[in-house]
């Protein structure tokens, strides 16, 4: 097997939650919408950040150089509210409030990868999590009991197209820095 990346791959930044959370929102998102739609992978669950598109071999080595210089703040995420959007057909789990950590992450993030030729979407970023796909309508429920997240890195992500649907694989994880105090040095100051 070749260690080489292709020409070019389509790329993505992202939150990407562990195993053990991912199948939990997948557990609830059955619950809440049953077998008889299109949802998303447990292993593909995820908040995209920046979408990069088709990136060559030097632009995806900008873009890891850029991520591996930003410093921004671990945060907590709470997701428990569930939306619909019906042009896509894009049934979603977000936090009701976008904590100023991930507003600032992704502002950082698309300022920084301007030096490798992205140019950001120019939308306001909504954080969002799809659970599924080719939704007519939205559910009655609006909220669900809060998932609680401790996000401590993200992610930059492939997406291969394959005849099931997008696959995707983290390429490379970038820590976010520890925002837990220092428990020995606030019990037992010098």
């Amino acid at each position: 097997m070749s260690s080489t990346t292709p020409d070019s791959q389509r790329l993505f930044f992202a939150l990407w939650p562990d195993a053990t959370l991912q199948e939990d929102i997948d557990r609830r998102a059955h619950k809440l919408i049953g077998k008889h739609v299109k949802r998303v992978p447990a292993h593909n669950l995820h908040i995209t950040l920046a979408f990069l598109g088709s990136v060559s071999r030097e632009q995806r080595a900008c873009c890891e150089q850029v991520a591996a210089g930003i410093q921004a703040q671990g945060f907590a995420l709470s997701l428990e509210c569930i939306g619909h959007w019906p042009r896509p057909r894009i049934l979603w789990l977000s936090p009701s409030q976008q904590p100023e950590a991930l507003r600032a992450l992704v502002h950082t993030l698309n300022a920084t990868l301007v030096t490798c030729g992205f140019t950001p979407d120019a939308r306001p970023y909504h954080a969002h999590m799809t659970l599924a796909r080719k939704v007519g309508r939205p559910l009655s429920v609006r909220s669900i009991e809060p998932i609680d997240w401790m996000v401590d890195s993200f992610a930059l992500v492939e997406s291969v197209t394959a005849p099931e649907g997008p696959c995707y694989q983290v390429l490379k994880h970038w820590p976010l820095q520890d925002t837990t105090p220092d428990l020995q040095s606030a019990l037992c100051p010098e």
